[in-house]
């Protein structure tokens, strides 16, 4: 491990003043994982077990690729609010495009951007910087902004304990750098959540709920039974409605008694913890950004689920994801993924590419070079999509050409950026990538 920190990591990712802090922390937890990864992935056969699901879906996302999902989603949808906005200026990432403008009174503070498979929070921190230029430019105090932004406006969940600490100790730094007061008075919590099963929960705890709550707290309480394993995945129905304030005040209002033989406090912060959770997914946001898992040899207790819930999507967990998410945000709203790209071409995905192209847009979509990404066993793209359907033009590029690795196909989307008249930026309809 040493001797890769040593020669495979770039100086500027040790570097605080180019953000190499959350550069760092990413590829330490990566190089972290990489024997326990190694050995979970090579297994010839059988599926992947649940406690080894982290280790073998755990991949640190490229920083440009970070900031061209967030550029092309957060960034989009800002600028689309605000075209009178400097913004444009400072997304180095941001795909030429025409700005769709759109009429509403939604403020900063509004604002929703979740990663719902935040690994160490590469994205999470850099959607910050992106939501801090823009407090600034509506003239806010940084250190107000920074305030903001952790109570406000980010919000992860994760399966992996250590990835979620990093996650947490990311964001926490963050808003230290721009407010020296955040971490006094300890009443600043990012709204990011580790999934924890909640299969010890004991019907002496259930007992003391509230008659009115208790159907939909049990409710709750049975789909998180085996969330380290289902993660952000969880399915909740949409016409369901929960009164998550009801909830947490019946929780609260357990008490114990001195010797607590039944460990009811220690299972009511763990109820509390679990109604964030499914609070969060319940939720819809403007902005979902994340790379998910890639797995397709499951466990039968998740291919079970997966069958039931997302069947047509179940090639892969990437695929769940790119389905789930797409229908987090809001209309009008963007999702971001980096993932394999076979969903583009092979049969299994078809039900997924047909369902992408009849309900979403594909706004923007970089296929890249077989090999480019090296940590990954499979062939990658990133791309975002825009839930609406309409026939404006989409913009994506073909990398296929460019080897030479991930700062390869960097250089040549910042050269597509700059000249929008290469030959593999291309500006249609997305039906005519069917």
């Amino acid at each position: 491990m040493i001797q890769h920190l040593i020669t495979d990591i770039s100086e500027d990712d040790f570097n605080v003043a180019v953000g190499g802090q959350v550069e760092i922390i990413g590829w330490l937890y990566q190089y972290y994982n990489t024997e326990p990864h190694d050995q979970v992935v090579n297994i010839t056969g059988g599926p992947v077990k649940k406690n080894d699901i982290p280790a073998a879906t755990q991949l640190f996302t490229t920083d440009w690729v970070v900031k061209y999902m967030v550029d092309n989603s957060l960034g989009k949808y800002w600028l689309e609010r605000h075209p009178e906005s400097s913004l444009q200026e400072k997304l180095a990432f941001l795909l030429p495009a025409d700005i769709e403008i759109v009429t509403d009174n939604e403020s900063v503070e509004d604002l929703k951007i979740i990663d719902n498979a935040m690994g160490s929070g590469h994205i999470l921190v850099y959607a910050f910087d992106v939501l801090m230029q823009i407090y600034q430019e509506q003239g806010y105090a940084i250190r107000d902004a920074a305030t903001l932004i952790i109570k406000n406006n980010l919000f992860g969940l994760e399966i992996d304990k250590r990835a979620y600490q990093l996650s947490y100790f990311a964001l926490m730094m963050k808003a230290r750098q721009f407010n020296r007061r955040a971490l006094r008075n300890g009443d600043l919590a990012p709204n990011v959540f580790v999934f924890e099963d909640t299969d010890d929960v004991s019907e002496e705890f259930l007992a003391k709920i509230s008659e009115s709550d208790q159907a939909d707290l049990t409710e709750i309480i049975d789909k998180f039974r085996n969330a380290r394993e289902l993660g952000s995945i969880i399915h909740f129905d949409t016409q369901k409605t929960y009164d998550f304030d009801s909830l947490q005040a019946a929780v609260e209002a357990v008490t114990t008694d001195g010797l607590d033989i039944f460990g009811i406090q220690e299972t009511k912060e763990k109820v509390l913890r679990v109604l964030s959770i499914a609070k969060i997914l319940t939720d819809r946001y403007d902005v979902v950004v994340t790379n998910p898992p890639y797995m397709n040899k499951m466990d039968a207790a998740l291919k079970k689920y997966v069958k039931k819930y997302y069947a047509d999507y179940s090639g892969d967990l990437f695929s769940v994801f790119i389905f789930n998410n797409s229908n987090l945000v809001k209309k009008g709203g963007y999702s971001a993924f980096m993932t394999p790209f076979v969903w583009m071409f092979i049969k299994t995905y078809e039900k997924l590419r047909k369902y992408l192209i009849e309900t979403k847009k594909i706004d923007s979509l970089i296929q890249m070079e077989y090999s480019a990404f090296e940590e990954a066993t499979v062939p990658i793209n990133t791309f975002v999509m825009k839930n609406v359907t309409n026939e404006s033009l989409g913009t994506y590029v073909k990398l296929s050409a460019f080897k030479g690795g991930m700062n390869v196909q960097r250089d040549k989307v910042l050269e597509a950026i700059a000249n929008p008249n290469v030959s593999y930026l291309y500006r249609t309809n997305q039906s005519e990538l069917c």
